[in-house]
């Protein structure tokens, strides 16, 4: 019997095909939030950059602090019960932003969803790995980032839509069921029984913390890929989370910025779904094109605010679009490159120690790009965003023709 092929062979199958139908409200939930807690502090409390800036910290800062905690717990616990629990842990943070009055509020719980989330997130990644034939992993890790960005179109868009009925508040609690209905898809998930381990032999908690990254130090191409995705979402952070304000500096409305999300998610599906088709061997290649042109048009937009040259919505949804799609052609190969790359028994450390790398790095940049935007602009932070996406992509490229990158193209 010849090997499934492609998405429709990967949706043939049941697990791998229970788990991305699940992943559907799951991610609806993190966008449907993220559009709306933003709303709620740029254009209803009047916030500015560095209530942004902590924003995206409390995003982050759970991946470096808590995730690699977790995911020793991941690769311990069966993986049913991380998914299931962790689903219920984001759908009461979201329900009690319901009750939260001021901004202080908001920044805590997000950081506790955000910390569950980092278990949930190794938790996904190795029911990916655990359940789906290793010809399949492209095609799997794009679907998934389809859904996201699916997510990513249909979250920002109903958002606004409820935001024009209903109070913030009431938008959380009717987003908290969207996590619960995530929750009760995965309880009947039938994942492969992972190796029986001997209790007698198990590393001691606090060593089997380290041993995520060992795998980094040991693997070359896992490791430029990693190098890679950290400077490359450090730039994307530098402007991120400035994107609200330079959607008003250019003259547009909370619906626009809704919109300029909805259009990134829809670059980001097309283009996840093209990714999971890449050759593996591509892989290094693909994310350095797509570092290229996210940063060439970075670099476009921002010169039109630097300039003070007025931009048409469509104009912005088109770049948004475009950078969304650039994002997808970078993540989608990373992800398949650390499920090929990992065995299964340390898949969750794997996961949660690249995210606290990247996150550790990152961690800075929106408070980078917020003092760049206060002293020379929203627009100059883009700018600089995008410059360096474009020097990552040259000079990673001039290592690997020079030979020093020896696992451009393996996997």
């Amino acid at each position: 019997m010849p090997e499934p092929v492609g998405y429709r062979g990967l949706l043939a199958l049941a697990v791998p095909r229970r788990l991305a139908l699940a992943s559907a409200p799951a991610d609806l939930a993190d966008w449907l939030d993220y559009a709306a807690i933003i709303a709620l502090l740029v254009f209803g409390w009047g916030e500015g950059p560095f209530v942004l800036a902590l924003f995206a910290l409390a995003l982050t800062l759970p991946y470096v602090l808590i995730g690699p905690l977790l995911a020793v717990l991941v690769d311990r616990v069966p993986l049913r019960v991380t998914l299931v629990l962790s689903n219920l842990g984001r759908a009461l943070t979201t329900l009690l932003l319901v009750f939260a009055p001021h901004t202080a509020l908001v920044l805590v719980l997000v950081f506790l969803r955000a910390s569950i989330d980092s278990a949930f997130t190794p938790a996904r990644q190795a029911a990916i790995q655990a359940s789906t034939p290793k010809n399949l992993l492209g095609s799997a890790n794009g679907l998934h980032h389809a859904i996201n960005q699916t997510s990513k179109i249909a979250g920002p868009a109903l958002g606004g839509l409820l935001l024009a009925f209903l109070s913030p508040q009431m938008v959380f609690g009717l987003n908290s069921v969207l996590s619960l209905i995530a929750a009760l898809l995965l309880v009947n998930l039938q994942l492969p029984a992972r190796p029986k381990v001997d209790s007698a032999t198990t590393p001691p908690f606090w060593s089997e913390l380290t041993a995520g990254i060992a795998e980094f130090r040991r693997n070359g191409l896992m490791l430029t890929a990693l190098i890679f995705s950290a400077v490359a979402y450090f730039a994307f952070f530098l402007y991120d989370a400035l994107i609200a304000l330079l959607t008003a500096g250019f003259g547009l409305d909370a619906t626009a910025f809704g919109f300029g999300i909805a259009t990134s998610g829809a670059g980001g599906l097309v283009a996840a779904l093209l990714a999971g088709r890449l050759p593996a061997g591509k892989s290094l290649i693909a994310m350095m094109s797509a570092a290229a042109f996210s940063g060439i048009t970075a670099m476009a937009i921002a010169s039109a605010a630097i300039a003070g040259v007025p931009v048409a919505a469509l104009v912005f949804y088109l770049a948004m679009a475009l950078m969304g799609g650039a994002t997808a052609f970078m993540l989608v190969p990373y992800r398949g490159i650390i499920q090929r790359e990992t065995p299964p028994d340390r898949i969750g450390r794997v996961h949660a120690a690249g995210e606290a790398v990247i996150m550790s790095i990152m961690l800075s940049a929106p408070f980078i790009g917020s003092l760049i935007a206060r002293l020379w602009g929203t627009g100059m932070a883009f700018m600089c965003g995008g410059v360096l996406l474009v020097v990552l992509a040259l000079v990673t490229l001039v290592l690997t023709r020079g030979g020093n990158i020896k696992s451009l193209g393996a996997s």
